[in-house]
Order: structure tokens, then sequence, then C-alpha cells
């Protein structure tokens, strides 16, 4: 039976499905088959087909089928001129379940519209064949979603004072809203109306605090590099990537942030004379064309985690490979930690994710498995990576911890 949740907040419970509005999981009727998109109260479904996932993150409005359009224009238009009337009255729609603030008749004509469009959409495009997984990530990122930010209202005033243009921290919803289809390579971005968690700079990152005892910080010691690494099976280095860089590569001539820079250059295309000189030695160390034949067919890049990338010319084709091998990477090690610690009953929990960092809102309890946690970041399918580990009572105030 198709359905469409009424809220993605995972307090406000509430289905359409058969002509009627459900408020409780009690009263779910046992066919619910198919719906847009998912939401945490509906994890305990099994079976049930999400459209969105099918479409890869393309907006409703974009696979609409034209006999449809005239509903779905008439229905998402009055939908925006509600949410309007609710800005105008400042009503922070964070705080109110939006079944409680726009007439049920609406939402029942709205969901309506929203199943034609599902049952479109599931049986004109394939299921993908990386669907599982999408749909774990979706699940953990809407886990994330349902955690308000702690923020401390002290320093994000001071900040304003000191930076009275930065437009970044008038407006900061206390929630972080990613997209998990936000970039060709599988990187996460943030939606309109999130905390700029990836965009906030680290001098800000100070007005937020944990709910529990501490942060932690777990970030990949040259993702990059140890990717690329992997992808050729090499070993990877114990040491900084950087440090084995400079010795094994540059024969110890250059400094290591002179060795990082040229790194990063080569990798991301410069074509500056300094990218040039370096980015040959690295070219014949890294082989790029062995990485280019197995991964790239001159127009679609396919990663080793299944990922197609499609129209991808050669001059970023490598990018593109280790871009989204390495993004991938931290999303399957950061569903790896979250299993553990829910299989341990923890408090810990994944705050949020940073590029290729995984911050947990860290349980003084929890310290005697941290090492653990650390062991599993750090086992990979293209070996053991050196994972760096801060510790903070704040974001922008995380000092390294050595093991």
């Amino acid at each position: 039976m198709l359905f469409q949740a009424l809220d993605d907040k995972s307090e406000c419970v509430g289905i359409y499905c058969d002509g009627k509005l459900h408020f409780e999981h009690e009263d779910f009727p046992s066919d619910l088959s198919a719906t847009w998109k998912y939401a945490s109260y509906l994890r305990n479904l099994s079976g049930v087909a999400y459209a969105n996932l099918y479409v890869q993150g393309q907006k409703m409005e974009d696979v609409i089928p034209e006999y449809l359009k005239e509903d779905w224009d008439e229905v998402a238009s009055k939908l925006l001129s509600f949410r309007r009337s609710l800005s105008i009255g400042k009503v922070d729609l964070h705080s109110h379940c939006l079944f409680d603030l726009i007439p049920q008749r609406f939402l029942a004509d709205f969901c309506e519209v929203k199943n034609n469009i599902t049952k479109h959409v599931l049986e004109n495009y394939p299921k993908p064949a990386r669907y599982d997984y999408m749909l774990k990530v979706c699940e953990m990122l809407e886990d994330i979603e349902n955690q308000p930010i702690s923020i401390n209202r002290l320093r994000l005033d001071a900040l304003r004072k000191k930076h009275p243009n930065d437009r970044r921290l008038n407006h900061l919803p206390p929630y972080i809203r990613y997209n998990q289809f936000g970039t060709r390579t599988g990187r996460l971005t943030t939606r309109s109306h999130s905390f700029p968690i990836l965009t906030l700079p680290k001098k800000h990152r100070s007005i937020v605090e944990p709910h529990n005892d501490c942060f932690v910080e777990l970030d990949f010691n040259g993702a990059e590099v140890r990717v690329l690494l992997g992808l050729l099976d090499m070993a990877q280095p114990p040491e900084d990537v950087h440090t084995f860089h400079s010795r094994t590569v540059f024969g110890g001539d250059k400094k290591r942030e002179d060795v990082k820079t040229a790194f990063f250059a080569w990798l991301y295309g410069s074509r500056s004379a300094e990218t040039r000189k370096f980015g040959g030695i690295l070219e014949k160390f890294y082989q790029k064309e062995k990485i280019l034949d197995q991964y790239w067919d001159g127009k679609k890049v396919h990663t080793p985690f299944r990922k197609v990338i499609e129209n991808v010319d050669e001059h970023h084709a490598l990018n593109y490979i280790v871009q989204s091998t390495c993004a991938e990477l931290t999303l399957l090690q950061a569903l790896k930690i979250k299993r553990l610690l829910e299989s341990r009953d923890s408090q810990t929990k994944i705050a949020c994710l940073i590029h290729d960092a995984i911050i947990l809102d860290f349980s003084n309890s929890d310290f005697p498995y941290l090492q653990d946690i650390i062991k599993l970041m750090s086992s990979t399918r293209f070996g053991a990576f050196k994972v760096n580990t801060s510790r903070g009572k704040n974001l922008g105030d995380m000092k390294e911890v050595i093991f």
C-alpha cells in the first residue's frame, strides 16, 4: 500500500494512506509498501520502497510525469503559501509538527498527489544496484538530523560582535540537514536551513558543544593519499603520509607542507608550472594510467564501491575516482561505528560528519571502548589507515590524543 510520511522529525509520527491520516504506530496498516522518502519513525517497517532513492536525489518536480504536473503545481503552491504564512508568523517548524499547523484536508490532497508520483517512479525507474547502501546512509543522516546541535549562546554572541559582517552567524538552525546526493562524487553537502557544519570556519566551531562529556574526532591521516595507495594495492605507511611522501617520493628534499601542497595541486588538476614540475614525479609513483585503465572507460568513472559517475573527462577522472572513493569510505566507516555503538547500547552518538572526519558526541562511560572504535575506523578494504584522534569540550578546541 502506498503511503506518505506527514513529517520527517522523529517525534512527529504521522502518515497518510488509503485516504486517511494515522498518528500512532499501532494504527499503521500492516501492508505499507512504498513512499517517497524515509523518515526515522519508519525504520522498523520492513520491505518499504523509498522512491527518492530510486531517482538518487532528484527533486520531485524533476520526475513528475506530464499528466500529474497540474495536480502537483496546485498542491505545491498551496503548501508554499502555508509555509510563507508560518514564516511570517515566526513559527519555528523545528519545534512543531507540520500536521499540527496545516489543515488535514489539504495534507490528504497533497499526499495523494505524492502517492501518484511515487507510484510512477517505482514503475518507471529501476531499483539502483546500491539501494541498500543508500538506504543505510539515509538512515544514519536522518538520525544525525534529529539530534539538535548544542550551541553555546554566549560564545555565539561574542562571535557576532567580533564579526558583525559574517552573515553565517546571523541564522544558525540547531539541526544538521545533510544532502547525500549533493555532489557528483558522493561527498556530502548540507541543505538550506541547515546548521552549516561543512562550511563553518574552524575558528567559529567553539560555539558547538557536546550533549555528553566531550567530542572525539576520528580523522583519516591523508585519506586521499591512502586511497591512491589502496587502489594500486600498495602497502599503507604507518606514519604520516606526507612525511612518507617527502621521504619516499621526493627523497627527503622537500618539507612536509610543500609535499602536501604539491600532492593536492597535482590530484586536483592544477596546471601551474610548479605542479607540472612535481606532478611528473607523483604520476610516475602512483601510476595514474593504471588507475584510469581500471576505473575510467573514457566517459564514465566506476569506483571500487560500484558508484558510476557519468561524463567525466581525463582531466577530472583521477580526482573523481579518489574523491568519490574517499567520501564513501568515510560513510562506510561511520556506518560500522554506528552499528558498534548501537550493539553496546552506548550513550555515545555520531554527532556529525565533516568531510573525511567522524565526530562523536562521546560519553566517558565508553572510554574503555575507544581504542576498539579507532581500530574499526582504521580497518578498511585498502588496508589499515592511520587515524588521527582528537578530543575536546567544544568543536573548536580539539586536542590530539595519542594512544
